[in-house]
């Protein structure tokens, strides 16, 4: 494959599921050839750069809206609510909190093993 946009356009067809005979139809190779691109170690590096790229993007958005998504159900506490409505926005919170603090806690540890084993 000579172009390298043509590359990143495979790339990017087989990162969003694409199947290797519609990517390479995408891309204007034969199947054949497509399928000897994706098994290249490039091909799968770029893959799995892409994906992790839009992993990353998608946390972030679902990130945002976890903020709000807090505030609402702590907004819902007040006692101008009913209580059935408190009651299920209090279990929400408390059901969203240990695993929450456990991710926080790992993360924690993790970063702390790899400030270790990789100075600065």
């Amino acid at each position: 494959m000579a172009s390298n946009g043509r590359f990143e356009s495979m790339a990017l067809a087989l990162a969003t599921g694409s199947s290797i005979k519609n990517a390479s139809q995408t891309v204007g190779v034969s199947v054949r050839q497509g399928y000897r691109i994706a098994s290249s170690d490039k091909m799968r590096s770029r893959v799995n750069e892409i994906r992790s790229e839009i992993t990353r993007e998608a946390v972030g958005q679902l990130t945002q809206g976890a903020t709000a998504a807090a505030a609402t159900l702590v907004s819902l506490l007040n006692e101008a609510y009913e209580p059935s409505t408190r009651l299920n926005a209090s279990k929400a919170i408390l059901n969203a909190l240990a695993p929450l603090s456990e991710l926080a806690e790992l993360r924690s540890r993790l970063d702390a093993l790899e400030a270790k084993s990789c100075p600065v």
